[in-house]
């Protein structure tokens, strides 16, 4: 849920002084009732009025979007083809970053209160991966992943959860972030990721009736998940 104030800004009542005045003021109803609190805490069921007109309680944009290879994560780039061109609101940022060649889940919004949140390394965010190999593996990495592998010579990564599917196949879970991850963590084992694929973040996870390319808006359920 959001705080009454930011709901208004995204409404274009104003900056964030001129919402909490308009609050203060009393010149807010939810649900019928004059509300003074700027933080009062937004329900998508709620009706929100100023001056007779009725505004969007759940004014912002959430994407999941399956992403292509060959995209990069930006919004402009002179190069190389940006994800923000395979939807429709020009408005959004990635959530979390996905490497050109990776493909899955990628979420964009234009809610910019969930960077903090989703992205501080400190909240320890599961991503998950499905990861192709180019060697063959075994299940004796489960325990190799769980000690903690060391990339970049002296870098240890925190713990990651290593589930194995065949030969050359499996699922990575972490919680960090840090650049071509697991890439790196794969290499240090002497081995190399030939596919990369998100498919959840947090509680969210991928819709695979998406096909590469395509994308949706998220249900409430699924926003709710990750405010």
């Amino acid at each position: 849920m959001k705080d009454l104030y930011y709901v208004l800004m995204k409404n274009n009542l104003g900056n964030a002084s001129t919402c909490r005045k308009l609050i203060k003021q009393g010149k807010i109803t939810v649900n019928g009732e004059v509300i003074k609190d700027h933080k009062y805490p937004v329900k998508f069921s709620d009706q929100i009025i100023y001056q007779q007109t009725i505004l969007k309680a759940q004014p912002f944009t959430y994407i999941m979007l399956n992403k292509p290879k060959g995209y990069i994560c930006a919004n402009h780039d002179l190069k190389y083809p940006c994800v923000i061109d395979l939807i429709t609101n020009k408005d959004c940022y990635c959530l979390g970053r996905l490497d050109k060649d990776t493909t899955g889940l990628l979420i964009l919004t234009d809610d910019h209160s969930l960077s903090k949140k989703l992205l501080l390394p400190s909240n320890h965010v599961i991503k998950k991966y499905l990861v192709e190999t180019q060697k063959k593996i075994t299940n004796n990495l489960k325990e190799v992943f769980l000690q903690g592998i060391i990339i970049d010579h002296n870098i240890k990564c925190l713990p990651a959860e290593f589930e194995m599917i065949d030969d050359f196949h499996c699922y990575l879970s972490i919680s960090e972030g840090k650049y071509h991850q697991i890439k790196k963590m794969f290499k240090s084992l002497d081995n190399e990721v030939v596919n990369l694929k998100r498919i959840e973040f947090g509680a969210l996870k991928l819709d695979e009736r998406l096909k590469e390319g395509e994308f949706r808006d998220l249900t409430n359920q699924e926003i709710l998940s990750l405010l």
